[in-house]
């Protein structure tokens, strides 16, 4: 059994936009969009690759300061208490005496800046 297909388009069509198959990449400047996005996802790649070497430190929250996005912590180095800011969306939840696990930062100048915090947030107050 054979099928012919038919239709009432012209075969060609000349008005209108150009299709990206039809006209060259390097006029649209495909080659350059994919070569960035291939150099983004390698600089990413080396920023996870060193973030993965950064020792994970276990911090307590002493206080939550006024700043909605912040919360005070400590954490223990042989036997000296140490205190650092962490940075957390937001702190609302987030309540004294709770553990986090975080990364801490490589750069030593990074040290006095307030640390990132990537985990997950508490649902309700206190609770994980």
């Amino acid at each position: 059994m054979e099928v012919e297909i038919r239709t009432d388009l012209p075969a060609k069509i000349t008005g209108g936009r150009k299709r990206a198959k039809d006209s060259d990449p390097q006029k649209v400047g495909l080659s350059s969009d994919i070569a960035t996005v291939e150099s983004r996802e390698v600089q990413r790649e080396e920023e996870i690759s060193a973030s993965a070497n950064a020792p994970v430190v276990e911090l307590e929250i002493l206080r939550i300061p006024p700043n909605p996005r912040l919360v005070i912590c400590r954490y223990w180095i042989l036997e000296e208490e140490r205190r650092c800011m962490v940075r957390v969306g937001r702190n609302g939840n987030f309540v004294r005496g709770m553990k986090l696990s975080v990364q801490e930062p490589s750069d030593p100048s990074a040290q006095s800046q307030p640390w990132l915090y990537a985990g997950p947030l508490p649902r309700r107050r206190g609770c994980w």
